[in-house]
């Protein structure tokens, strides 16, 4: 079964209707859901999840797409742990010439590690890095 990176950028795109990518990140969803596809995120992507619907009237959408993660044995989130934080700082020194936040940075090397190819994200710090992401228009 394929194994798809979902990053923060495309949550944020499926729960905020106003996103330009909205549709397309629903679309994308389904054709992946469709596909059989399972779905790889971390606790880090989920607090910027959270960070972004952290409004009160906004609050629910974090609740909801976390919980759907949480629950569904089509999703795995990775816990970061000491070795993943050091491996990811150490990624977001060394790509100092980048604009690569350390949940990017840790994000990559999950995906790495897992032979993951696609990230479903619009963040085209992961194309640099060599991944092919989903959500583009």
């Amino acid at each position: 079964m394929k194994k798809v990176f979902v990053d923060t950028a495309a949550l944020i795109a499926m729960g905020e209707k106003k996103d330009k990518f909205h549709e397309k990140a629903l679309e994308v969803r389904d054709e992946l859901k469709t596909s059989q596809s399972e779905f790889v995120t971390t606790n880090a992507v989920i607090l910027e999840l959270a960070g972004y619907f952290s409004q009160s009237q906004k609050r629910y959408t974090a609740i909801k797409l976390t919980e759907v993660i949480n629950q569904s044995k089509k999703w795995d989130c990775i816990y970061i742990d000491d070795n993943l934080m050091t491996l990811g700082w150490d990624r977001f020194k060394k790509m100092s010439d980048k604009d690569w936040s350390l949940v990017d940075c840790i994000s990559m090397i999950i995906a790495e590690k897992n032979g993951i190819t696609e990230i479903f994200t619009t963040d085209h710090h992961f194309e640099q890095a060599g991944f092919d992401i989903l959500l583009k228009i």
